[in-house]
């Protein structure tokens, strides 16, 4: 069996971490994060989208220490805490803003009161997030300036919650640029990739029951195919080490944050049990 150590020697220097988007799906990333963390094998740069911006900015506040402390906020998330009201809430709301169901979601300031960090220039490694202008729909990507804005704008999925002011311009979820964003990772210099995304290939995806949900199922299926199309670029150019999605999967919306902690234990299993026989010889996608 491989030992754990020669796989974070095998993996050129600096190691980016891509952390894609999928909403409560983003559990995984916590599993993954802990399965990276025994060997142990730990972020020079992250990129991130949506939740995977989330996530990412506590991987670069704290390299060492962040699937400890993601822990923390996943496994006591409630879909009251991310998305308060129930059906007249959404109904004012949308009534009021005439383009979305939901305020902002309180994750980001969930996630900005547990590291600590108002800018992303005061954070450990180089961090970017992904958006996607309201008005030209260019890709913006996101390396400086006020953190939390960064992180609600990412993660600001059209029809859900409501378009982000950052500067001069209005921001929408990256998501519908680059959900997992490897490329903009690999532009950021990483010598090697580390892919954690909540759209796996093989996750089934559940039809939606709400307009919420069909908007994230809409966004699921152009995920992938972005992904899909953009690994084989990177992966000509450096290891890009994809790992898999939880051997245990609920049929769970995207929305549903009640399946975070059976989705962080499956995620952490499936993990461990690739990266203990996963061994890297140059360029190449590497999953299972």
């Amino acid at each position: 069996m491989l030992e754990p150590q020669d796989l974070a020697d095998q993996l050129p220097h600096p190691i980016g971490f891509v952390l894609g988007g999928g909403g409560s799906l983003g559990a995984a990333q916590v599993g993954m994060l802990e399965a990276l963390a025994e060997i142990p094998l730990r972020a020079h740069l992250v990129a991130g989208t949506s939740v995977g911006a989330l996530n990412g900015a506590v991987v670069a506040s704290d390299p060492a220490g962040a699937a400890h402390r993601l822990s923390h906020i996943w496994h006591d998330l409630q879909n009251d805490a991310i998305m308060p009201g129930g059906f007249w809430a959404r109904l004012t709301t949308v009534l009021r803003s005439r383009t979305n169901l939901y305020d902002s979601p309180r994750i980001g300031r969930l996630v900005t009161e547990e590291i600590g960090v108002d800018h992303i220039d005061e954070l450990a490694l180089p961090y970017l997030a992904m958006a996607v202008d309201a008005d030209t729909a260019e890709p913006v990507r996101m390396t400086d300036g006020p953190l939390l804005s960064a992180m609600l704008a990412s993660s600001a999925i059209p029809g859900v919650f409501p378009v982000v002011r950052r500067g001069d311009r209005d921001l929408y979820d990256g998501g519908l640029v680059a959900n997992t964003p490897v490329l903009e990772a690999l532009a950021m210099g990483a010598g090697s990739l580390v892919v954690l995304d909540c759209n796996y290939p093989d996750r089934q995806i559940t039809r939606p029951t709400t307009v919420p949900e069909a908007v994230l199922y809409a966004a699921t299926i152009a995920a992938r195919q972005q992904l899909e199309r953009d690994l084989p670029v990177a992966a000509r150019e450096v290891p890009v080490l994809v790992l898999p999605g939880p051997e245990y999967l609920p049929r769970l919306s995207p929305l549903d944050f009640r399946g975070s902690t059976p989705l962080i234990a499956s995620a952490y299993e499936a993990g461990r049990d690739f990266l203990s026989t996963v061994q890297v010889d140059g360029p190449g996608l590497y999953r299972r």
